[in-house]
């Protein structure tokens, strides 16, 4: 193991919890990953010694020293997400609120209401824009899938003049692999549409997000980097926050508010501020600038090799085994996180299976993902009813997936 991976994953404490007696084996990263320890004590000091008003709203040095660290984890996070400014990044709780925000604030008008969407989208992305279009607010497209791959000819024909956001996942989180943004960010912006891209499994096995290849907005979520939970981002490009009409306001979002005429004149503050209501998360925040940074001193490119090597050992091992399928390709595969598998053996049992790998094995229970993942868009559009997804990041060795397959064979062996 590369010596900067070895020290990365002590910074992982739950890998020597032991739960029931039993040791965890832990392959379900893609939910979320195992947290950082350098995450969780700057969130610690962060409450303990910052703990008090900020956010602007008062002006004693207790509260200056909140903003000047909150500004600072804006600009961190604005630098590893590809940003041109940190006024272009606006914190949420991850990917689905940043989903939502995103879907309630966009500004579509009668000649422009469409949003296309990938079929791979995450229940996060695709139920906001749902919604929307349940409420006939705009026109809802999804792409056909094209060997668990969207089907770039059809997304192209889809995209035209009366489209507004195209939808694009950067990595699945169901079939694995990454998708190559260029080309669909092509096709939206010849359409004078706009691309937005989702990062929660790209992210923090690759580094950096979809701004760094076309997209107009991405976003990603710190609890799969190992961040605390409800932390994330949404970056949207300079000139798109402007037209946005923000939708969550309240406290920190005004400039000004005045009577007229019998009622009210409230003008909202500009950027990114305009998007922050209420009081935030600064120590989450805090915590995520610091996860993001311990993984920065890894290296991604080392954290990518070592993930890479980990999927195609993966796959080398299931070659061997009857009675189970791997979805996609191998050289897609690689370049993700995940592999899914579905039985084909008689009898196999996905959620008896699961409680298998929880109860039956002997000093140990291995920690993976089943069913449909929130990726019904994908189960529909392929007639993939379920999955087992093994999941890695950084922490994860040969030894995870040695001891997932050997427990593979032994419940089969059961049948």
């Amino acid at each position: 193991m590369n010596e900067k991976i070895s020290s990365l994953k002590k910074e992982f404490p739950a890998l020597k919890e032991t739960f029931g007696g039993k040791r965890l084996v832990y392959l379900d990263s893609a939910c979320t990953a195992l947290k950082m320890k350098c995450a969780a004590d700057e969130q610690r000091r962060h409450l303990l010694a910052l703990g008090g008003c900020g956010g602007k709203r008062s002006f004693h040095s207790m509260a200056a020293a909140m903003e000047e660290e909150f500004y600072g984890a804006r600009a961190k996070v604005a630098a590893f997400m590809g940003a041109g400014s940190p006024e272009e990044v606006v914190f949420t709780s991850g990917v689905t609120d940043a989903a939502n925000l995103l879907a309630n604030s966009f500004p579509f008008t009668a000649a422009r209401n469409q949003v296309v969407l990938s079929p791979l989208e995450h229940n996060a992305v695709f139920l906001p824009f749902e919604r929307l279009a349940a409420a006939g607010k705009i026109k809802l497209r999804v792409a056909p899938l094209k060997g668990l791959k969207p089907d770039p000819e059809a997304l192209g024909r889809l995209i035209g003049k009366k489209t507004a956001l195209v939808c694009l996942t950067h990595a699945s989180n169901i079939f694995g692999g990454r998708e190559e943004l260029a080309r669909a960010a092509d096709l939206a912006h010849a359409a004078g549409a706009y691309l937005f891209t989702d990062d929660a499994q790209y992210a923090p096995t690759h580094g950096g997000c979809g701004a760094l290849h076309g997209a107009d907005a991405c976003a990603f979520s710190g609890h799969k980097l190992g961040a605390p939970y409800g932390t994330g981002a949404l970056y949207v490009k300079r000139e798109l926050l402007a037209r946005l009409r923000p939708w969550r306001v309240g406290g920190g979002t005004v400039e000004d508010v005045a009577s007229c005429g019998g009622g009210f004149r409230v003008k909202y503050l500009g950027g990114y501020q305009g998007f922050e209501a209420g009081v935030q998360n600064y120590a989450g925040v805090a915590g995520l600038a610091a996860a993001i940074a311990r993984l920065e001193k890894c290296g991604f490119g080392n954290i990518r090799e070592h993930v890479c090597g980990l999927v195609g050992g993966a796959l080398e091992g299931l070659a061997g085994v009857k009675g189970v399928k791997v979805l996609g390709k191998r050289e897609d595969l690689l370049e993700g996180s995940l592999v899914s598998i579905t039985a084909e053996k008689k009898g196999f049992s996905v959620p008896d299976f699961n409680l298998f790998l929880d109860h039956q094995l002997k000093g140990r229970f291995i920690a993976v993902r089943t069913g449909r993942h929130c990726a019904d868009l994908a189960c529909l559009s392929s007639g993939v009813r379920e999955t087992i997804r093994l999941s890695y990041f950084a922490y994860n060795t040969h030894a995870d997936t040695e001891a997932f397959l050997a427990a593979l064979e032994l419940y089969l062996s059961s049948l």
